[in-house]
């Protein structure tokens, strides 16, 4: 009785699939909040009061300079700046949206978003602290707000959306 031979039997190795993928959904968000963050500098915050008869409306970057030619407190100053940088979390928010297109790792850059964000809405719930006495209280606030005011307040909460889905992707 012959015994046969043994043949091993190879096949070609598995091609190696990259678990690495690009993350269009969080890229969307990051993309809005950035917009809505640079916006809000450009667009109507709120009627323009009759002292100053010039404006019709004021926009995020006239509340900005009118606000730095006057003497303010260090909480309002805080909150002046908070306004420009919501505008700059929105720039670095608008590039890190792009950046998750892109088939890498996700987790800096969306630790990167979340800090963006984390900032943003704490300028804009300081920015709402200082100046509801000015106006006579919150619901006035909210009340007399136009476009440029909501993007301003809805930018950090986009961009902690899109952040939250850029760490949570595999």
């Amino acid at each position: 009785m012959a015994i046969a031979p043994m043949t091993m039997v190879t096949s070609a190795p598995a091609p190696v699939r990259s678990s690495v993928t690009a993350d269009p959904i969080a890229g969307v968000l990051l993309i809005l909040a950035g917009t809505a963050g640079i916006l809000e500098l450009l667009l109507p915050w709120r009627p323009a009061v009759k002292a100053l008869p010039s404006y019709s409306s004021l926009t995020g970057w006239d509340l900005f300079v009118i606000g730095r030619s006057q003497a303010l407190s260090a909480g309002d100053t805080l909150a002046l700046y908070s306004v420009l940088g919501v505008a700059v979390v929105g720039g670095a928010c608008l590039l890190l949206g792009l950046a998750m297109f892109a088939p890498i790792d996700h987790h800096p850059l969306g630790a990167i978003a979340l800090l963006c964000s984390v900032v943003s809405i704490g300028g804009a719930i300081w920015w709402i602290l200082q100046n509801r006495t000015a106006v006579g209280g919150i619901g006035t606030l909210f009340g007399q707000g136009q476009f440029g005011f909501y993007l301003f307040l809805a930018a950090g909460v986009i961009g902690l959306a899109g952040a939250i889905k850029a760490l949570a992707t595999p």
